[in-house]
């Protein structure tokens, strides 16, 4: 609960921090996505029987939405989709050793 409460405060500000500020250091009229990377970060490290990437996602996705100006729901299922296919990946391809104690 505490790390939930933890990344949702991180990516309000990442959010408000991306829509605000870096809107005026555009590379090229592109703006780097500091939510995304965030979300792929947070389903590239978590543990794999955990939902922390998929809720990051859609957290991220929201605060994304409310600051921009697509549709609703525009950000929460691309990032949905990002954190679903990193998840897949990880599932069905990564295998990961598990080290026992003695």
């Amino acid at each position: 609960m505490r790390n939930f409460l933890i990344l949702t405060l991180s990516l309000y500000i990442l959010a408000l921090f991306q829509t605000s500020f870096l809107v005026y250091f555009d590379i090229s009229g592109y703006v780097l996505n500091f939510i995304l990377i965030t979300v792929i970060f947070v389903s590239l490290l978590e543990n794999p029987p955990k939902n922390l990437g998929i809720s990051s996602a859609f957290i991220g996705g929201f605060f994304l939405d409310i600051f921009s100006e697509n549709f609703l729901g525009f950000w929460i299922l691309i990032s949905l989709l990002i954190s679903l296919f990193i998840k897949f990946i990880f599932r069905k391809h990564v295998r990961i050793p598990i080290i026992k104690r003695v």
